[in-house]
């Protein structure tokens, strides 16, 4: 079984998904806010990571 990063101690398969969607959702978040997009129309930000707001932006 995986290990959580934060402690030795096993997750199981619905701790893992649940940990998944709770980070996705935060970065989901980010992905959303104007200061993000902001960093992102000024090229501050690795290009790359502009990847995120195509899946992200309406």
């Amino acid at each position: 079984m995986q290990q959580h990063n934060s402690s030795n101690i096993a997750m199981t398969p619905i701790e893992i998904l649940q940990e998944f969607n709770s980070c996705y959702l935060k970065i989901q978040t980010i992905a959303q806010d104007e200061n993000w997009l902001l960093l992102i129309a000024d090229q501050k930000v690795d290009p790359e990571a502009a990847t995120l707001r195509g899946d992200k932006i309406p």
